[in-house]
């Protein structure tokens, strides 16, 4: 069993940032939280291995594609593989991405 105390890794001096926080990492998946102030984003990328991004506070914008979904807190969203996709906050957002792969 591995815990990770998020709370406090986010209580770490520079931890408001675009960048990733790596919080798990095995060789089936990868956990990160983002930590995004209103107007970051993270730009468009393109993954290999499907990608869930849980919003456990604030609020922002998912676009995959062509297509744009507004999320808030208590959002789940599923990417596919393969699948270019970028996130933008439009008030102070934590995410957490679940990596499958």
């Amino acid at each position: 069993m591995q815990i990770v105390e998020t709370e406090e890794r986010m209580k770490l001096p520079g931890a408001a940032q675009a960048a990733p926080l790596p919080l798990i990492e095995t060789d089936r998946l990868r956990a990160l939280l983002l930590d995004l102030e209103a107007g970051q984003g993270v730009a468009p990328c393109q993954m290999s291995f499907t990608v869930l991004y849980y919003v456990v506070e604030g609020r922002g914008h998912l676009r995959v594609g062509d297509e744009q979904a507004e999320l808030q807190r208590g959002s789940l969203a599923v990417v596919a593989a393969g699948a270019v996709r970028s996130i933008s906050a439009v008030a102070p957002m934590r995410v957490l991405a679940v990596q499958a792969l």
